[in-house]
């Protein structure tokens, strides 16, 4: 074999390329073995070379088709690679990976088909070989330049959408590549094909370009990568000098003191206890391993840390803190102390202004300006060493004496950013420095917002205490003039119901008169119109009563008078005034009294409340029947009446018995009504320390009624009021009127023509 000086330069260049490829190889991922192939690829493309440049001329041919079908390698691993740098595509990759491989295939099979590509190879004295293609040479040709090319495009493509470490990454691998295929486009594929081959060695010379800038953008700012394979490669080579020692000074030494006559063959003996020494180096060689990897571990690694321990105490003080002074100074000291920083600077923006900031090492105050703040957080974490050199970037963080800056975000809205200075120690920041600020950075940012919703809260908290207090004055004096106000009102009703209900009785009176004939006999058709104005003037009379009642209610004026009565018969007295107006709407009242129950309470009342339950029923009630109960359980009495009527809606039923409410369908079926009459009859039943009993279903049906004690403890009242007497004459009246009335008009039917 030849050694000339090109040969000795290839030589040179191919070992190289092995020594970049082993840092490249390590670790062992994907990205690093895949191109890891391409500069193999490399290498045996330049030792071919080396081959090619050498043999005599029988082995020419062959030498040179093994150098053509080495560089079919290279683009083809090289595409391949650019599917996974700087980040996989998410696109399925087998189906490309198979079209690479089938393509390449077939142009290897080419290249070794027996001149179908090369024809043959000339040996010419003191120039460079020969080589001597066929037409379909352009085949190899389009081959390595279409596959270099769309590699470009891939690269360039990526770079327009690529940000930070990753966009450096590939520009490196891009001025690698252009530098190298570029000048191997023309030395070892165009000016071959022409017929120059004095400088077809020099693209494999200048694959040292290619394999140097890819090594570089894959390692840059991962060196810790690089640290754990110098550790681990110095913990070997102790190891194994350190058992070669021993194996080899044990062996002589003791063969030298146990075997001092022995002669050039091993005995017996000599060859157990060699068996006995290698056991026992075998069997120490992982203990001694461990022992000497913690020694290397700190002497490359004594500025570490473990990476939980510090997110567990770095989450921890997020969670127990919520003053953001606190917050951001405890969160600053822990990164300073743990990972050796020599400074921090907490940034926080509002509405594109400052907020606060919080800084630990900075010896004067910074100067911010927001603008500058908002561009750093745009890009991700920003590394002073990844950015170009004159860059905004880089710019920025030199003003403000800064190596690293983590972004702080909060639902993609800038909240600010955390600024660090470079190590103390002295170490750059490693893969795992920056994993860590890439987990924390998120956690700040809501601790802080956190912080930040508490202080506002906090100051919101103290002005609205000075507000309130302020109100609360303007309230108070409001307060006042509205308590005089509720008086004048309670007064007007009650003086206004009086004076209405004066009038109201006489006409009521009179016209029971009338129907009753003490002013002559009626006609008829006159009959009816009294009878309307007679029940008229008793709804009037009956809604200034419940008005009264409830004013009286509000200011505490509503009093009972317990006397003893007989609850069965008031129900049936109740129930013969209103059957008339059932029978008129063809509804039939049915009454089931249990026996005797005599009711210590207030009977006026109890008595409005009954017949309010029992109108109510024939009102909301359009055919069918009304079932009244009236029946002991025990110590109480209770009432029930029951309808098959409109029934009350589910979602309605919890404000029935609020003053004024009523359910939307009993306000289409009777507009007239007031609200009052069941919140009356429930503040009734509860005074007297009894329940309401209700229970319906709409278009079904309802129950009303009460549960009253029958020796409640009331206290009994000395003074009438005027309400319950007007009630009694009212009722008086009433039950008079009523039986005349349907004498009268009977009388009246016969005597005077209908015409």
């Amino acid at each position: 074999m030849i050694f000339d000086k090109i040969n000795i330069a290839l030589l040179l260049t191919a070992l190289i390329d092995l020594g970049l490829g082993g840092i490249v190889f390590f670790p062992r991922k994907k990205i690093n073995l895949v191109y890891s192939a391409a500069i193999l690829a490399m290498i045996v493309w330049v030792v071919a070379m080396i081959f090619y440049r050498s043999v005599s001329q029988e082995t020419s041919l062959l030498s040179c088709t093994i150098l053509y079908v080495a560089a079919t390698f290279i683009p083809s691993i090289f595409l391949y690679f650019t599917y996974i740098f700087p980040e996989r595509d998410k696109v399925t990759l087998w189906w490309r990976a198979m079209f690479i491989f089938l393509l390449n295939s077939a142009i290897v099979l080419m290249v070794i088909y027996p001149g179908l590509i090369i024809k043959a190879v000339n040996v010419r004295p003191g120039l460079e070989k020969q080589i001597i293609f066929t037409q379909y040479y352009w085949f190899y040709f389009l081959y390595i330049f279409f596959l270099f090319t769309f590699s470009f495009y891939r690269l360039f493509k990526k770079y327009g959408v690529t940000a930070g470490i990753g966009k450096q990454q590939i520009l490196y691998l891009l001025l690698g590549d252009a530098i190298s295929a570029n000048s191997a486009f023309v030395t070892n594929l165009i000016m071959p094909w022409i017929g120059i081959f004095f400088l077809n060695w020099l693209g494999q010379m200048l694959t040292i370009a290619m394999v140097g800038f890819a090594t570089y953008s894959i390692v840059k700012h991962k060196l810790m990568d690089i640290r754990m394979v110098m550790a681990k490669s110095v913990t070997y080579i102790i190891l194994l000098t350190l058992i070669g020692f021993v194996y080899s000074f044990s062996m002589l030494w003791l063969d030298h003191i146990m075997f001092p006559t022995a002669d050039n063959l091993l005995s017996v003996w000599q060859i157990l206890f060699r068996a006995i020494l290698t056991l026992f180096i075998i069997f120490s060689f992982q203990p001694l391993k461990r022992w000497i990897g913690k020694r290397t571990d700190r002497i490359f690694f004594k500025q570490s840390y473990d990476p939980e321990k510090l997110l567990d105490e770095l989450s921890h003080t997020m969670a127990s803190s919520i003053v953001l002074v606190e917050l951001l100074f405890k969160v600053m000291n822990i990164l300073i102390d743990e990972m050796k920083v020599s400074k921090g600077f907490f940034i926080l923006l509002k509405d594109g202004d400052v907020y606060t900031t919080q800084g630990i090492g900075y010896k004067k105050n910074l100067k911010i300006n927001p603008k500058d703040i908002e561009t750093l957080t745009k890009d991700g974490i920003c590394i002073y060493d990844d950015l170009e050199e004159g860059s905004h970037l880089k710019q920025i963080l030199k003003k403000y004496d800064a190596y690293i800056a983590q972004p702080l975000k909060n639902d993609n809205r800038i909240t600010g950013v955390l600024l660090l200075g470079d190590k103390s120690s002295g170490d750059i920041y490693s893969k795992q420095d920056i994993r860590i600020f890439e987990i924390i950075g998120p956690q700040i940012s809501v601790a802080i917002e956190n912080a930040k919703s508490y202080e506002e809260i906090q100051k919101f908290n103290t002005v609205l205490r000075s507000e309130v207090k302020k109100a609360t004055s303007e309230l108070e004096t409001a307060n006042e003039n509205l308590r005089e106000l509720d008086k004048a009102k309670d007064e007007f009703i009650t003086m206004a119901s009086h004076q209405l209900r004066t009038p109201l009785t006489a006409i009521k009176g009179y016209l029971s008169m009338l129907l009753e004939g003490d002013a002559g006999e009626i006609k008829v058709g006159q009959y009816e119109f009294v009878e309307e104005a007679y029940s008229g003037a008793t709804r009037m009379v009956a809604l200034i009563n419940d008005l009264l009642n409830v004013s009286r209610m509000e200011t505490g004026k509503f009093f009972l008078e317990p006397t003893e009565f007989e609850l069965t018969k008031m129900v049936e007295e109740e129930i013969k005034q209103l059957e008339k107006t059932a029978r008129d709407k063809g509804l039939k009242v049915v009454f089931e009294g249990r026996g005797k129950i005599n009711l210590y309470a207030d009977e006026m009342k109890v008595r409005q409340v009954v017949m309010n339950f029992i109108d109510n029923a024939i009102y909301y009630t359009l055919q069918g029947k009304i079932k009244v109960k009236a029946y002991k359980e025990g110590k109480n009495a209770c009432f029930e009446v029951t309808d098959n009527g409109i029934g009350v809606p589910k979602e309605q039923q919890k404000n029935l018995f609020t003053k004024f409410y009523r359910a939307e369908n009993a306000r289409r079926t009777r507009p007239d009504g007031t609200g009052l009459g069941l919140f009356m009859a429930k503040k009734v039943v509860e005074d007297h320390n009894g329940e309401i009993i209700f229970h319906s279903e709409e278009g079904v049906g309802s129950t009303f009624g009460f549960r009253l004690p029958m020796k409640a403890n009331i206290k009994r009242q000395s003074i009438v009021s005027d309400t319950t007497l007007n009630v009694a004459f009212d009722t008086k009246i009433s039950n008079a009127a009523q039986k005349e009335k349907e004498e009268v008009l009977k009388k009246n039917k016969e005597a005077v023509p209908t015409s």
